[in-house]
């Protein structure tokens, strides 16, 4: 069924987007399809399809293996995910509603709670819901479809080459940051989450 095929693309869309797979690793149909609750036909489509927008590539004897980005991979990503963001949080201060402010708070506390207790697939899985539901509550359709089509990686495409003890110390960090960000974007100091967003990718530099 097309609905299966699409929660198989989206549960998996957001684990590479989130870094929760290991760059390189192989994809299976069978974990996935157990994993998901589809069968194997819907995981094969959602692949093919992840194929198609350059999140997944094909190994020289068949399969399915997630990408490594290189870093100037990354820093051409991380480029645009900061004009998208920035651009959405501009429209955030004027048109969020309070529940959309209520979403984020949630999320940046999750995140906190994450990080405290050290479970970075929980802070990646997180990071990515707060970063795309700070542009959906910009509520401008096309920026939004903008961003879903862009694929960006976020936190978790890095951290598996990362010294534990230095990325627990970075994922609290981040947690802070994030319940920044929606605190300046309550107050309407734009400048002050631009600053935070740009922060987000100097590790390419």
């Amino acid at each position: 069924m097309k609905d299966q095929a699409e929660k198989a693309y989206m549960v998996i869309r957001g684990k590479l987007l989130s870094g929760m797979l290991v760059p390189q690793s192989r994809l299976t149909e069978q974990q996935f399809s157990e994993e998901i609750g589809v069968n194997r036909g819907d995981i094969r489509q959602a692949l093919a399809r992840l194929l198609a927008e350059g999140l997944v590539v094909k190994g020289k004897k068949g399969g399915f293996f997630v990408k490594e980005f290189t870093k100037e991979d990354l820093k051409e990503l991380y480029e645009v995910r900061f004009i998208l963001e920035s651009a959405a949080a501009t429209l955030v201060s004027v048109r969020a509603t309070e529940e959309d402010y209520d979403d984020l708070s949630k999320i940046a506390d999750h995140i906190k709670l994450m990080a405290d207790n050290g479970y970075d697939l929980g802070v990646y899985e997180a990071d990515l819901r707060f970063h795309m539901t700070l542009v959906k509550a910009a509520h401008n359709k096309k920026l939004h479809d903008m961003y879903m089509k862009a694929n960006i990686p976020l936190t978790g495409i890095h951290g598996w080459k990362n010294d534990q003890r230095i990325q627990t110390d970075n994922f609290r960090i981040g947690a802070e940051e994030h319940a920044s960000i929606v605190e300046y974007l309550r107050n309407g100091s734009i400048d002050k989450v631009v600053e935070l967003l740009k922060s987000s990718y100097h590790w390419l530099e």
